[in-house]
């Protein structure tokens, strides 16, 4: 559900980029706009992809901190 909510903020941000640069053509505001519009879809790909791999880091951090390590731990050989 958010990577469709991603794409299509990033479809919606490039479509307007080029309806600022068709009607109001080329000038240094339009181009500016364009270019920050043009930069917050990266800005979003880049903000996922790195919230994604810290959370792994931590997943497997908490996984390694609660494992049992096997030398200590008694084993049950059955009753």
């Amino acid at each position: 559900m958010k990577a469709r909510a991603y794409q299509l903020c990033a479809l919606l941000a490039l479509a307007i980029m080029v309806f600022v640069l068709l009607r109001f053509g080329l000038s240094l505001a339009t181009l500016l706009l364009a270019l920050l519009l043009a930069a917050c879809p990266w800005g979003v790909i880049w903000l996922s992809y790195r919230l994604a791999r810290q959370a792994e880091s931590e997943i497997d951090q908490a996984v390694a901190a609660n494992k049992p390590d096997e030398h200590d731990s008694p084993h049950d050989k059955g009753v």
